[in-house]
């Protein structure tokens, strides 16, 4: 996980609330865009015609997928995350500034950062987004699973993201350990918690 100088501050007070406001959600992310680039080293910067692009596209989600929040709401809004991810990735929101590495090694704690910064930025920032709203909303403590921390597994999800964005919901149930749907990851009608 994340070290402790890259987080979303307790500046709202109701986090779901502020991330479906277009204002307050992009000063959400990018205050923890420039918090992740202070502690990595890493010149991260938020699109922001890309990322008002993307965040209409997730509101007509979240918009239709209002009749599931009885059903399970922790799923609810791991399914409404997972969906904002793919939206924020497709539209590459957070550009990182390249950088020469030489090598990096697998067992560098920094190495997913380093290899996959705007992904990596952006799936860490849903995944505290996620923790924090299922908290507030639900009552419930969420956590990553150690595939979170796992290289390889980015490297399949940098793959499968080039042959479909919609993938990034998937894999974000997965680092979150929920049981993913590979085959309709989009439609939250399928999941089984929301079934």
């Amino acid at each position: 996980m994340l070290p402790d100088c890259v987080g979303i501050r307790n500046q709202v007070q109701n986090v779901w609330q502020a991330s479906t406001k277009l204002s307050t959600f992009k000063a959400l992310l990018t205050e923890y865009c420039r918090s992740a680039s202070t502690c990595y080293g890493i010149a991260l910067t938020v699109n922001e015609r890309a990322l008002t692009g993307a965040f209409f596209s997730w509101t007509q989600t979240v918009e239709s997928c209002e009749r599931y929040l009885r059903r399970s709401s922790p799923d609810y809004f791991q399914f409404l995350v997972g969906s904002l991810l793919a939206e924020l990735l497709k539209a590459r929101v957070v550009e990182a500034l390249p950088r020469v590495e030489h090598h990096i090694a697998e067992d560098d704690d920094d190495a997913i950062a380093k290899w996959g910064p705007a992904g990596f930025t952006l799936t860490h920032f849903c995944a505290e987004l996620v923790r924090k709203i299922i908290a507030q909303e639900c009552g419930q403590i969420v956590s990553a699973s150690n595939k979170m921390g796992n290289i390889k597994v980015w490297q399949s999800f940098r793959e499968n993201m080039i042959e479909e964005a919609s993938i990034a919901i998937a894999y974000f149930d997965d680092f979150m350990g929920v049981m993913p749907d590979w085959r309709t990851p989009w439609i939250a009608g399928g999941r089984a918690a929301l079934r």
